[in-house]
């Protein structure tokens, strides 16, 4: 166990992976502050709930109908050009927005056009960053720590969410504000470019015109094909996919109506509880990163801490106050780490073919898909309830037990 103190430096002592998290810890920042902004500008600038409902639908709904499809791209085409194009696209929505007011239908329609582009792409981006590990670790305990840091930056830029907002309502949410996130996204593009120069992958990306579509169609169909016939994958990807439905965008809608409903408290508290479990994914990190459980455990592991999850999810409902809740979250937090950072693991250990990054691609269009799915199905259960949350985390969290105890039976039934 000595040397596993070093695990992290020596990480980030790579110079491939040290640009690569850069590059992720910048583009989680400038997409805190994307959304912020984006938000504001269509409730400030329309004052009309069906602008929102547009410019979220135009983040959302492109990456679920065309993601799948995208990922071929990063199987046929050098994955960096694809991703540093993805960037430059979210940078061009900002840099639209310095020169143009939206005072016209035109304008708005070209400003709707580029976050439909900019939310298209964003399957390659989760893909691409998960090949670059990949590349730069070939190792599976090598990935568990680059999985741990990467799932370390995401939650730390969530915690810091509030002071971010903070920060955008001080610059005026203006010129400042779309300059800096413009900026941000041109900077990570410059590290996925220099990562590609770096990594020097030896790999043909030359294909023959005549083969390319064909084989891009070729390996979408792989990628279908392996997802079928690989029963554990099967089970881990529909898992996610509820996972994401159920506890994480439940827990997005019925948080809310918990603490000013039943708690009878405020923002303070509200914001207190809605970083509780990302610090406790953050120290779970910590830990996991550290620990190199054998491969064939990965699953598993990622099974029962899901079905945790659920257990915990369940007695949130029956918490009466704050603190309590706050601990629960943060336990949870702590247990769902390994989850996040095994699935990720598994994900690369799997996905090693050509079919790759349509692999990736549909892997993530399905944690992305459920979430919206997950939002609007908790919002119309709370409004049946009449804002009483309580018999929806209690159901939610058996329903995903139940689930966790077929899969986990299923799978030691087919080892």
């Amino acid at each position: 166990m000595g040397g596993h103190g070093l695990t992290y430096v020596k990480a980030l002592q790579n110079n491939a992976f040290r640009t690569l998290y850069i590059g992720i810890i910048l583009s989680n920042l400038a997409a805190s502050i994307a959304n912020i902004s984006l938000i504001w500008i269509a409730y400030n600038k329309f004052n009309s709930p069906l602008v929102i409902a547009i410019v979220l639908g135009a983040l959302e709904l492109p990456a679920l109908v065309i993601g799948p499809f995208l990922g071929g791209f990063l199987d046929k085409f050098k994955k960096s050009n694809l991703m540093i194009f993805a960037y430059l696209t979210n940078a061009s929505v900002f840099l639209f927005l310095m020169f143009n007011p939206l005072k016209s239908m035109f304008d708005f329609t070209i400003f709707i056009g580029l976050l439909v582009i900019s939310g298209a792409v964003k399957p390659l981006l989760m893909g691409g960053n998960s090949m670059f590990i990949q590349d730069i670790f070939p190792v599976s305990e090598e990935r568990v720590v680059a999985n741990a840091l990467t799932t370390m930056s995401f939650d730390m830029t969530y915690i810091f969410g509030s002071l971010l907002s903070g920060m955008v309502m001080a610059l005026g949410y203006g010129l400042k504000v779309y300059m800096l996130v413009a900026v941000l996204y041109i900077v990570v593009a410059l590290c996925i470019w220099r990562v590609s120069k770096l990594i020097m992958v030896s790999r043909d990306h030359v294909n023959e015109k005549a083969d390319e579509y064909k084989g891009y169609f070729d390996n979408l169909k792989q990628a279908f094909h392996t997802i079928l016939s690989n029963h554990t994958l099967l089970y881990v990807l529909l898992m996610d996919f509820l996972w994401n439905m159920l506890l994480w965008a439940g827990l997005t809608v019925l948080m809310p109506i918990l603490v000013k409903q039943h708690f009878m408290a405020g923002a303070s508290q509200y914001g207190l509880l809605e970083s509780m479990t990302s610090i406790g994914i953050v120290l779970g990190s910590i830990v996991v990163g550290k620990v190199q459980p054998n491969p064939k455990w990965l699953v598993s592991i990622v099974v029962g801490a899901i079905g945790l999850h659920g257990v915990l999810f369940s007695v949130i409902g029956v918490s009466n106050n704050v603190p309590t809740t706050a601990i629960l979250l943060m336990i949870i937090g702590l247990i769902v780490a390994p989850a996040l950072i095994y699935k990720n693991t598994f994900y690369q250990q799997t996905f090693d073919s050509d079919a790759r990054g349509a692999l990736f691609t549909v892997a993530g269009t399905m944690t992305t898909a459920s979430y919206p799915i997950g939002i609007a199905l908790a919002s119309g259960l709370a409004t049946l309830m009449h804002s009483n949350p309580s018999p929806i985390f209690i159901g939610y969290g058996l329903m995903v037990v139940i689930i966790s105890i077929v899969v986990y039976w299923r799978l030691n039934r087919t080892v």
